[in-house]
């Protein structure tokens, strides 16, 4: 589904002089899986996720989609963004839900089915007609999900989209994403920054280095079953794994002045 090919990401900059953001980095994701990529701050990863998404080209490398170069953005690809002020506050929940299929010609009739269909599918039943001010951060974020599930793409792309919520919150839009994702049967790119929502979350955890020129390290395959539960003995090895992994991450970068 997903092919990142010796990918580089070089910013100019101002004062002079080049920025390597990303480097040498190759990743490639299988159709259906469950991302998350995670690594030390600054190493990369919301770069990483931009240019998949076609918001911005990579100055090295090649990025595939389907086997294809992407070339911009597209409704294949749909994003989640962190915060929730992507929303339009001037429609209601399921006029945002509707939005992408409006402006791509669908009708009326069509479209404002699709769109309740997947307001039940984000557990947010008889909540169609607030807006939203009247809505929790949490459906917040249910409703920018919906919105980018709408339009039926083929990858959906998530920027610590929980980042901003309480830990309780947090937990509960975990456990709906993994039973959004699985109904849905979707390929996702999460981005994360932390250990346990990866692991509670993906089929497989990527792991980049420090920036800058960030690349991935490793990939750690999450082979639990069913519901992730903290008390189970492999959740800890993994845990242990990627954290190690990170930790050398952030004493390299710390060594060096970064």
């Amino acid at each position: 589904m997903i092919e990142f090919k010796n990918v580089g990401k070089t910013y100019s900059s101002k004062r002079g002089g080049d920025f390597v953001a990303v480097d040498n980095f190759d990743l490639t994701i299988q159709r259906g899986q469950f991302f998350c990529l995670l690594g030390p701050s600054g190493c990369g990863k919301s770069t990483v996720m931009s240019m998949l998404a076609g918001f911005e080209a990579e100055t090295a490398g090649q990025i595939l989609f389907a086997g294809r170069p992407i070339s911009g953005a597209s409704k294949e690809r749909g994003v989640v963004f962190q915060g929730d002020d992507s929303l339009y506050t001037w429609l209601s929940a399921v006029e945002n839900i509707e939005f992408g299929l409006k402006m791509g010609g669908m009708p009326a009739a069509e479209r404002r089915t699709r769109a309740m269909q997947w307001l039940h599918l984000v557990g947010l039943r008889g909540q169609q007609d607030k807006y939203p001010t009247e809505l929790s951060g949490g459906m917040k974020q249910r409703i920018q999900i919906a919105r980018a599930l709408a339009n039926e793409p083929q990858t959906l792309l998530m920027d610590e989209p929980f980042g901003a919520l309480d830990a309780q919150t947090r937990g509960s839009m975990q456990r709906e994403l993994r039973r959004i994702w699985a109904a849905a049967e979707t390929t996702v790119l999460f981005i994360t920054h932390d250990i346990d929502e990866a692991i509670v979350l993906g089929t497989h955890v990527g792991v980049m280095t420090a920036g800058p020129r960030g690349t991935l390290k490793t990939v750690v395959p999450i082979e639990i079953e069913g519901d992730r539960d903290r008390s189970d003995p492999r959740y800890g090895i993994y845990y242990e794994q990627i954290h190690s992994a990170i930790r050398e991450e952030v004493e390299r970068a710390s060594k060096s002045g970064v």
